[in-house]
């Protein structure tokens, strides 16, 4: 029988990651393709960390350059707005040479023009969406999938690795310190409006805690010299990072004593499967105040603490760190509770849908 080929695009890296793990475990014999951004942000010629990452996981990359529908205007609005055909017509150009089995969605604009185009050559189409409300490309994405995946059914894709035995780290920022972990990220590419907010609190937290802070590519030279001005007595106990592999996110989630930052999908998911205790500060314009729902779940169960960034100002956000570190083993025992009864199958669940499809197609 020959083997199947799944071809994985979308906006959301982490879940697909995830999913690409499981499957290396239990399906080894089967083949992957990811088809995606090769820069980070539309007028960036960063490389995208989904490139770097599928690679580095032995999986071939097929970048894809497409436009998509803005909220709001920028320079770019009209030149994303002309790339849209240019993109179908990509996708198109790959999937009739690449000939997947089936394609697996993650959800944005950078999936549509594939999956339109799987569409037309009419190959099976299985997508996960992680977030509570669909988004315009998601909505129309669901309309041609053979399988609609909802993350408050199967799960967020946590990445096994995780939890796997922690590394050495090779990183000097990675190592036993006297000073408690503070964890603070905006997500994957950072989040510049909260890195604002934290920059001028750096010398006071500096002197109290050992701080890693996953500030994205764009924002980490202006990081440096932030961290430049800290005291050099207190200078190594900032460590800005443009963005944490896997191995790294996992020594810190088990090192860490507080994590401080955006509550996205994937944030809330990890946190609560690996029991550390968060400060969420939720992004304020996300759609259906996604982020706001998902830390207000572990604010109910106790673990974590919810701040609201359009009241929010420096002092009153040094000031609930220190409250938290005072009722830490409080929040920690909380935080365990949560993890012994977290669900950690979404990736495993997403596979089994990918096995279903699959069988379908031997069995037509």
């Amino acid at each position: 029988m020959k083997q199947p080929l799944i071809a994985i695009t979308g906006g959301h890296l982490t879940p697909a990651l995830a999913v690409i793990e499981q499957i290396q475990r239990i399906h080894p014999d089967w083949k992957m393709v990811f088809i995606g951004r090769r820069n980070s942000f539309e007028g960036a010629a960063i490389q995208s960390e989904e490139e770097r990452l599928v690679r580095a996981l032995g999986i071939p990359f097929h970048g894809l350059t497409t436009g998509r529908f803005q909220r709001s205007w920028s320079p770019f609005t009209v030149l994303s707005l002309l790339k849209i055909p240019l993109g179908m017509a990509t996708a198109f150009l790959w999937l009739m040479r690449l000939r997947p089995s089936l394609i697996l969605s993650f959800g944005g604009y950078i999936a549509l023009p594939v999956v339109l185009a799987g569409k037309l050559l009419n190959v099976e189409i299985v997508t996960h969406e992680q977030t509570m409300d669909l988004g315009l490309s998601n909505r129309i994405i669901a309309r041609m999938a053979m399988r609609v995946l909802l993350a408050r059914d199967v799960g967020v894709p946590i990445r096994q690795s995780l939890f796997d035995p922690v590394p050495e780290p090779e990183q000097s920022y990675l190592s036993d310190t006297p000073f408690p972990i503070l964890y603070i990220t905006g997500g994957s590419t950072g989040a510049q409006s909260l890195n604002a907010l934290i920059y001028p609190l750096l010398t006071g937290l500096s002197q109290s805690f050992h701080i890693i802070h996953q500030v994205g590519a764009q924002d980490l030279e202006n990081a440096r010299r932030v961290r430049n001005g800290i005291s050099p007595e207190y200078r190594s106990h900032y460590n800005p990072v443009g963005y944490i592999d896997v191995g790294q996110l996992s020594w810190i989630y088990h090192h860490a004593a507080l994590l401080v930052g955006r509550s996205g999908a994937n944030t809330t998911a990890e946190v609560a499967a690996l029991g550390v205790p968060a400060l969420f500060i939720p992004l304020p314009w996300a759609a259906g105040d996604e982020q706001r729902i998902n830390a207000q779940t572990l604010v109910d169960e106790g673990m974590a603490v919810l701040l609201d960034q359009k009241t929010l100002t420096g002092e009153t956000l040094a000031a609930q760190i220190n409250s938290m570190m005072k009722s830490l083993p409080l929040y920690k025992k909380k935080a365990g509770e949560v993890a012994n009864q977290y669900p950690c199958d979404g990736a495993l669940r997403v596979v089994k849908a990918i096995e279903e499809g699959i069988a379908r197609l031997n069995h037509s």
